[in-house]
């Protein structure tokens, strides 16, 4: 594309009097006691399913009162189908060998290992990582049906619920575009309003390719004091901040929320976004992430402002809060430092903000849905999808996080200035008056072609396409 040039830009304001991140010594997220006992699973046996071979072998050393569980493979001999969800235990440390793949042919939504998802106590003092730390183990779900309309037949590699004292690594999936995201961290209820999450932890080294535009490598719902570090994302948004799932409840529990999380060395490639920050109806504490790199994604990050769901019985059918609930945010004295974006035209796009794509870009998008059935094929929209600074009112779920050292790279130029927007805070923000547009209430309605204005164009034989 002609007129692409290298730009830098610093975003002065926020980096004048904003503080850097600094990440907490390992510490300070993960002390594990390991215990003596060893078990190891040379190789998959002849069955069908290994989820209970694997069960079995965790039971066994949680029963010993802990130690290392190690999970082999041969050459010829690597592949683990698990069909039924394998729990891991306090106490129990897995090192997978680099060959192991992990797999399910199970025909519904599959949760492959979960931790603190069921019973009513804490799991504590595990961790899951790959015999050598400079590897990865597989997860592959390559041969999952992909798109939207299939949650039914979802994925999942690692669930977590109330934990706490954990690490999970090392380990890459190779995706399908399908629903879910391969790790999750959500809640544990224990009865009478009462719920258990995510406490001091690591999660980090870890891969995805062709992830879902809607989902992607990690969703973390609720968690306070844990570090995701080193994590690369082809697809989706690599580390997804949103508590759309626990809005009922927090209602009973406010303790219920993302506060003191951190991250490290995030990458997003041909995606939706490196993070994105969405709170819903919870008031979030801070998250300090440093160091992402968005190529060829929508966005850098999404910063979504909090709001409402009908359909979650947050709003009556007037439009109007119910009861109880609350437009959501992170505080503020949050920061996301030294984001890198870097424009391309592989990005996967929200059929909603494609409007916000310059006219002279708008042939870069495909017409048809990508096999996510949920995103577009195209260019890079812009720094920030920042809707969050939309307003200034925290009670209608607008706030800012701090962005220090953002710098956007290889945007197209025209007369001196980037054709794209720094950020874009508002649907008002959508470009009109182009040769492609769409109904911006509808993201799937077909492209309407608008007739160029005298002298506009001239010379040049319009196609219709249909978006």
């Amino acid at each position: 594309m002609k007129n692409l040039i290298t730009v830098f830009l610093l975003v002065l304001a926020n980096s004048l009097f904003s503080q850097s991140v600094v990440i907490p010594a390992d510490s300070n997220f993960y002390n594990p006691d390991i215990k003596s006992y060893k078990k190891t699973i040379s190789e998959p046996s002849k069955a069908t399913n290994h989820s209970q071979l694997i069960q079995d072998a965790i039971d066994e050393v949680a029963k010993k009162g802990g130690g290392i569980l190690t999970i082999g493979a041969s050459k010829n001999n690597n592949n683990y189908v698990i069909n039924t969800e394998v729990e891991l235990k306090s106490g129990v440390h897995i090192r997978v060998d680099p060959k192991v793949v992990f797999t399910t042919t199970s025909p519904k939504k599959t949760v492959l290992f979960s931790v603190g998802k069921n019973g009513t106590n804490r799991i504590t003092n595990f961790s899951m990582s790959c015999t050598d730390s400079k590897s990865f183990f597989t997860f592959d779900f390559s041969n999952r049906q992909g798109g939207k309309s299939t949650t039914d037949f979802g994925v999942i590699a690692i669930a977590l619920g109330g934990v706490q004292n954990f690490r999970i690594a090392d380990f890459k999936v190779i995706d399908n575009f399908t629903p879910f995201s391969a790790i999750t961290v959500n809640l544990l209820g224990i009865g009478k309003g009462k719920y258990l999450f995510a406490h001091d932890g690591i999660i980090e080294h870890l891969q995805i390719s062709k992830g879902h535009y809607g989902y992607g490598l990690i969703q973390c719902q609720a968690a306070i004091n844990v570090l995701y570090r080193n994590l690369n994302g082809e697809g989706g948004a690599t580390l997804r901040l949103e508590t759309g799932a626990i809005g009922k409840a927090y209602l009973t529990d406010k303790s219920i929320k993302i506060d003191q999380v951190y991250g490290k060395n995030i990458v997003c490639k041909n995606g939706q976004a490196a993070i994105t920050l969405s709170p819903h109806t919870i008031i979030n504490g801070k998250i300090f992430v440093d160091d992402l790199t968005a190529v060829s994604c929508e966005a850098g990050a999404i910063v979504a402002s909090g709001f409402l769901s009908a359909k979650k019985g947050q709003k009556d059918k007037n439009g109007a809060m119910v009861e109880g609930y609350e437009l959501g945010s992170f505080d503020s004295n949050s920061v996301i430092s030294n984001l890198k974006v870097i424009y391309g035209t592989d990005a996967q796009l929200r059929g909603s903000r494609r409007a916000f794509v310059p006219c002279s870009q708008r042939n870069l998008i495909n017409p048809e849905l990508n096999i996510d059935g949920e995103s577009y094929h195209g260019p890079t929209i812009t720094g920030i999808m920042y809707y969050a600074k939309g307003g200034t009112d925290l009670s209608q779920g607008f706030y800012t996080v701090n962005t220090p050292g953002l710098v956007l790279q290889n945007f197209p130029v025209a007369n001196g200035k980037m054709v794209n927007k720094e950020f874009i805070a508002s649907s008002k923000e959508s470009i009109n008056g182009c040769d492609i547009t769409w109904d911006k209430e509808n993201s799937k309605s077909e492209t309407k072609e608008i007739k160029p204005k005298k002298g506009q164009n001239k010379g040049k034989k319009k196609k219709k396409q249909d978006l």
